[in-house]
C-alpha cells in the first residue's frame, strides 16, 4: 500500500513525521513543502517517490542517498542546509538569548573525512565487495565511491576489495557467523598524506594475511601501516579490544596548525581535519586564556586541544578515559617539545569530582563530551572550582541544551 503526502513539514532538516493507526512514523530524505509518496509494505513506512521536488533539491548528489543509511543531507543543497540548521538552533537555543546564532560554513562539503569505514559481504558474482548499512538493517549496500569520505580512502577501498577478491578472503556473513573480514577501517592524515589500513577480523585467524600484505604495498596507495583488529563479538560496535600491527608503526601522523599528532587506530580524532582547525581556533579565542591560567581540558583525547591551550596557559591537565588515547598524547606532547601539560587517564566525571573536594583551583575549563554529553555529577562540581570560564564544545545539540540548564542553575551564564 501507498499513500501520498502533500505540502509535508520537514521535521530539522529532512524528515517528516506521520501518524499511522496512532503511531508516529519519520520519514527520512524529504524537504519542506514536497509531496510525497510513502510506502507502507515495509517493515517501517518508507519514501517511495518525491511526487514534486523542493527547488533545494539537489540532483548531483549521492546515489546511494535513498538507500544508505551513512549519511542523511546529501540531496539538500548546501546553502539551505546551513539556513536550516541556523533555524534549528535559534529555536533550540532561544531561552539563553544568545543572540542569533551562525554556522560557520566547511571549506569542503566532499571527500573531507579522515576516517573512513567500510563492511563487507559477497558480490552475487562472488566477488568481495564493500558499503554501508542500509537504515534500519544490517543489510549491506554496495558503495563504490563514498562523497564524504577521503578520495585516497575510496581508492585503498577498491583495491583492498580487488586483493581480497584474488586472494578468496571471505567476508564475514553475521548470520551464519562465519568468514573473516567484518570491517575495513582507514585513516587518512590530509596534510601529511600518510595512510592507515584496519583489517576487523572474526578473531585471529586470518588466513592470507601475508599476501595481503604484500599485495597492498604493491599499490601506489604509499600505505604507513597496515594492523589487524580482532573483533569476534556479536556487536555493531566496528573495533574489538585487541589488535596487531602487520605493516609500520601502528600509527600515523598528523599535522594540525602548528602541531603534529599521532593517531592510533582507537584513537579519538576529529573526522574533518579543516573543519577541526576552524572549531579549536575559534574555541581557544573564546577561552582568552592567559600565562597565569591553569586549564583542564576534560575529555581530551589524544591530547589536541590540551597542546594548542598550551601555547596560551601556564598548565594545561588532558583528561581522558581512553589509554591508548592518553598514550598518544603523552607522546604528542614529547614529539612537539611541549612540557606545560599533564595527561591522566580516568573518567571526567570521577576526576573532576575529586578535585571539587579538594577545591583545587583551575582558571579555565575546556570540555568535548560524547554526543550523549556530560554528567549531571560533573556539572556540579564545577561550581566547587569557581572555574572562571568553561568552554563546551559539543556534537549534540540537545544533551548540550540540557547540560546548559544545569550550567545556569550553577549560576553560570551561557
Amino acid at each position: 500500500m501507498t499513500k501520498e503526502y502533500k505540502n509535508v513539514s520537514a521535521n530539522y532538516l529532512s524528515d517528516t513525521e506521520i501518524n499511522v493507526n496512532n503511531k508516529k512514523y519519520i520519514i527520512h530524505n524529504v524537504i519542506d513543502g514536497e509531496d510525497i509518496l510513502v510506502n507502507f509494505d515495509t517493515k517501517y513506512p518508507s519514501l517511495e517517490k518525491i511526487l514534486k521536488p523542493s527547488k533545494e533539491r539537489i540532483n548531483d548528489g549521492c546515489i546511494y542517498q535513498s538507500i544508505c543509511g551513512g549519511c542523511q543531507f546529501m540531496h539538500i543543497n548546501y546553502d539551505y542546509e546551513i539556513k536550516k540548521k541556523e533555524l534549528y538552533l535559534n529555536k533550540l537555543f532561544k531561552e539563553f538569548d544568545l543572540g542569533n546564532i551562525k554556522v560557520i560554513r566547511s571549506d569542503n562539503i566532499y571527500n573531507y573525512r579522515n576516517k573512513c569505514q567500510m563492511v563487507y559481504k559477497l558480490s552475487n558474482t562472488k566477488k568481495v565487495v564493500s558499503g554501508m548499512y542500509e537504515e534500519y538493517s544490517h543489510k549491506i549496500v554496495t558503495v563504490n565511491d563514498c562523497m564524504l569520505q577521503s578520495t585516497k580512502a575510496n581508492e585503498a577501498f577498491k583495491e583492498i576489495n580487488k586483493i581480497l577478491t584474488k586472494n578468496k578472503i571471505e567476508p564475514y556473513d553475521e548470520k551464519k557467523r562465519l568468514g573473516i573480514i567484518r570491517h575495513v577501517f582507514i585513516r587518512y592524515a590530509f596534510n601529511t598524506e600518510e595512510l592507515m589500513i584496519v583489517f576487523v577480523t572474526n578473531g585471529e585467524f586470518f588466513p592470507g594475511r601475508n599476501n595481503v600484505i604484500k599485495d597492498l604495498l604493491k599499490t601506489n596507495l604509499k600505505i604507513t601501516t597496515i594492523i589487524q583488529n580482532y573483533n569476534f563479538r556479536d556487536t555493531s560496535i566496528v573495533l574489538g579490544d585487541k589488535e596487531r600491527i602487520l605493516y609500520g608503526n601502528g600509527y600515523i601522523i598528523e599535522n594540525v596548525l602548528d602541531y603534529k599528532f599521532k593517531i592510533s587506530s582507537k584513537s579519538f580524532f576529529q573526522v574533518n581535519t579543516k573543519g577541526m582547525e576552524k572549531l579549536y581556533t575559534e574555541a581557544l579565542n573564546k577561552a582568552n586564556i592567559t600565562k597565569n591560567d591553569i586549564v583542564i581540558d576534560a575529555y581530551s583525547g589524544i591530547g589536541t586541544i590540551t597542546l594548542f591551550a598550551s601555547k596560551y596557559a601556564k598548565k594545561v591537565i588532558g583528561v581522558e578515559l581512553n589509554k591508548q588515547a592518553v598514550l598518544d598524547a603523552i607522546q604528542n606532547a614529547k614529539i612537539n617539545k611541549i612540557q606545560n601539560v599533564e595527561f591522566i587517564a580516568d573518567d571526567a566525571t570521577n576526576f573532576i569530582t575529586k578535585l571539587a573536594k579538594t577545591r583545587e583551583k583551575i582558571d579555565v575549563l575546556i570540555m568535548d563530551p560524547p554526543r550523549e554529553g556530560s554528567t549531571p555529577q560533573f556539572i556540579n562540581a564545577i561550581k566547587y572550582l569557581n572555574v572562571k570560564k568553561i568552554i563546551y564544545i559539543s556534537c549534540g545539540p540537545e544533551s548540550l541544551k540540557r547540560d546548559l540548564y544545569l550550567f545556569s542553575e550553577n549560576g553560570y551564564q551561557v
